[in-house]
């Protein structure tokens, strides 16, 4: 009787989750980039929704204001997306890809044109 009410209560767990439609990445993250001289660092606050492993969200704090995510997607524990940023005054596409482990994720960005910029890594952690 036991095992019949646990794998009920397992399944009924599952079944939850699934409706729900809640993923890992879901929410809201804070990380600083520590960028090389002459450039300031940023606090970023990156704010993620999947979607049948698709992503849209925005990130403040990488421009003035709220910056859409143009285009991404999730596997397993590896997130990619794109947005734009002003960088020397144009407007550049830019690059992230990260993999999350507990309640962070490791990110690195770049431009999408690998002529201009350098690649730049960063931790953002799971806003409380």
């Amino acid at each position: 009787m036991a095992f019949k009410l646990t794998g009920l209560l397992i399944l009924l767990f599952a079944f939850a989750s699934m409706v729900s439609g809640q993923n890992v990445f879901d929410g809201k993250w804070t990380g600083e980039v520590i960028r090389p001289a002459p450039n300031t660092n940023q606090n970023l606050t990156i704010t993620l929704k999947s979607d049948n492993g698709k992503i849209s969200g925005s990130i403040t704090g990488a421009d003035p204001g709220e910056t859409p995510i143009d285009w991404g997607f999730i596997k397993g524990d590896l997130i990619t997306f794109k947005t734009k940023m002003t960088v020397a005054n144009t407007l550049q596409t830019m690059v992230y890809v990260g993999r999350i482990t507990g309640e962070q994720i490791a990110f690195g960005r770049r431009p999408e044109d690998l002529k201009v910029g350098q690649l730049v890594e960063f931790t953002a952690k799971r806003a409380k």
